[in-house]
């Protein structure tokens, strides 16, 4: 991917929040080492004032699953379905 679609965003709309959520919560794991190229940093704020933070890679193409790796350490991933991915992509790529 060459361009992201935003430098920063801050997503405040309770539905959107609840399909990061649900992507988060449901991701399946990856066996084995990673190999790949961030496309998102995605840090979540919660009510507790705790900061949690991600790669999340969701690109443009239709129908592909998305990966999700919790930071600080980048070996350990998750896969995101493509059902999730699709709404994700919807809410990224359409503001």
């Amino acid at each position: 991917m060459k361009e992201r679609p935003f430098k920063e965003k801050t997503f405040k709309d309770k539905d959107e929040i609840n399909i990061f959520t649900s992507a988060i919560n449901n991701a399946e794991p990856i066996s084995g080492m990673l190999d790949y190229g961030a496309i998102f940093l995605m840090d979540i704020e919660y009510k507790d004032g705790t900061t949690r933070s991600y790669h999340l890679n969701v690109d443009k193409e239709e129908e592909t699953t998305g990966l999700l790796v919790e930071l600080p350490g980048t070996t350990k991933g998750y896969r995101i379905s493509e059902e999730t991915c699709n709404e994700l992509r919807k809410i990224i790529y359409s503001h």
